[in-house]
């Protein structure tokens, strides 16, 4: 359903812009750029694979992405000079630290909401829909759609789930069938752009 949905939704957006077509490549330039991608390539490889077999933590998996990509833009691709490292890590300090701004600032939002006992009033201003778990998934879907479209999805995530997920457990429903509907409500965002 979200593919359909993606789908659907890139074909709405690539009909109202004019994109560029390129021509197709051949199977041979297909090979050689995929073998000069590779070592690009192999990082998710590493990653995944640590995890799942246990050889690191997720903390550590993003140490050893860190230096793995260092490493392959220095030596293997060349493309990151040694004097442009400190620029490259000022940068990546800002980005890092935006995000954490954000992340602390939900935090803090939602332990007003957790102290407020807003998700104690929500459960039952939305209790006359607890027994129809449809009517309940398409108003905490509205809820979600709303706020997503004014705030950025860390927040978002953080700010939502304690309101939310006590609702959704009094309902009976389970954590996966709120995070079908997390990933299902994405893709109108993006026609809304």
């Amino acid at each position: 359903m979200l593919a359909i949905g993606l789908t659907i939704a890139w074909y709405l957006v690539v009909r109202k812009s004019n994109f560029k077509v390129f021509p197709k490549k051949s199977g041979k330039k297909i090979v050689t750029a995929t073998v000069k991608a590779l070592w690009a390539l192999v990082l998710p490889a590493i990653i995944i694979g640590g995890l799942k077999f246990g050889i690191f933590t997720p903390t550590e998996a993003g140490v050893v992405a860190a230096f793995y990509a260092l490493f392959v833009g220095l030596v293997v691709y060349r493309e990151l000079k040694l004097k442009n490292l400190f620029h490259v890590l000022v940068a990546s300090g800002k980005m890092t630290s935006i995000v954490m701004f954000l992340a602390a600032a939900a935090m803090v939002s939602s332990w007003l909401i957790t102290v407020a006992n807003i998700p104690g009033e929500l459960t039952a201003m939305l209790g006359p829909l607890m027994e129809n778990k449809l009517l309940l998934l398409l108003a905490i879907n509205l809820v979600v759609f709303l706020v997503g479209t004014a705030m950025d999805l860390t927040p978002t995530v953080l700010i939502l789930t304690p309101v939310l997920m006590p609702i959704i457990t009094a309902a009976g429903l389970t954590f996966e069938n709120a995070v079908v509907r997390d990933r299902v409500m994405k893709w109108p965002k993006i026609l809304l752009q």
